[in-house]
Formats: structure tokens, C-alpha cells, sequence
């Protein structure tokens, strides 16, 4: 009959090889998918980033009507929106925006309620 100790010695080898084991083939699987990531990238180009500064010049004459105001607010969001596209889109033209419409969410009134509520109570 064996003894509490040996008994006790003998699972925590059979853990130790076990937990080893898993460790040596989870590094293992890290090598391979950086390995993977290395060769897939290899024969892309590099993407060059270019910072665009723009800077807003204000004209002296302040608009009265509101008409053109809000014209002129959603050509500046067309043009925001479609240089946010074109960035993440990683292109430098030949990105035409036709239209922009909000698109409602399908989410029930009560949803909506609760993601509301939740965002005020976090304020």
C-alpha cells in the first residue's frame, strides 16, 4: 500500500508535466501565428501615414439665414465624413460619398430606454 506521500508526490508531478505541457504547446501556437503574421505581411507594401493639417479660415461676414448655415454644416459633415473613409479606408481620392442618411437602429423602445438610462446615471 502506498502512502499519502507518495500519493501526493505522484499527482503533482502528473500536474506539473500536465500544466508544463499546456504552457510549451500555447508558446508554441504564439511563434506560429507571429510566424504566420510575419509571412502574410511580407509581400505588402507599407502603408505611409500623412498628417493633413487643415486649418479653418473664417470669413468676416456672418450669414443670416439659417438655410445656408445648415447647408454649409452638412457639406462640412459630407466632407468630414468622407475624409474619415477615405483615411480608414487607407485611399487618397477616387472616394465619391453619393448620400449620408441616419440609419434608425432596430433595437426596442425599452432597450433604448435602458442604454439611456444607463449613460445618465454613469454622467
Amino acid at each position: 500500500m502506498s502512502t499519502f506521500s507518495e500519493i501526493f508526490g505522484y499527482g503533482l508531478i502528473v500536474t506539473l508535466v500536465g500544466v508544463g505541457m499546456c504552457f510549451i504547446v500555447l508558446i508554441g501556437l504564439a511563434y506560429m501565428l507571429s510566424g504566420l503574421k510575419i509571412i502574410s505581411n511580407r509581400g505588402a507594401a507599407e502603408k505611409k501615414t500623412e498628417v493633413v493639417r487643415t486649418e479653418r479660415v473664417e470669413s468676416p461676414k456672418e450669414v443670416a439665414t439659417e438655410n445656408i448655415e445648415a447647408t454649409q454644416d452638412e457639406n462640412e459633415l459630407v466632407a468630414v465624413i468622407s475624409a474619415a473613409l477615405a483615411a480608414f479606408m487607407g485611399r487618397e481620392n477616387n472616394l465619391v460619398v453619393r448620400s449620408i442618411r441616419r440609419v434608425e437602429g432596430n433595437a426596442p423602445v425599452w432597450a433604448k430606454v435602458g442604454r439611456q438610462d444607463q449613460m445618465y446615471n454613469r454622467l
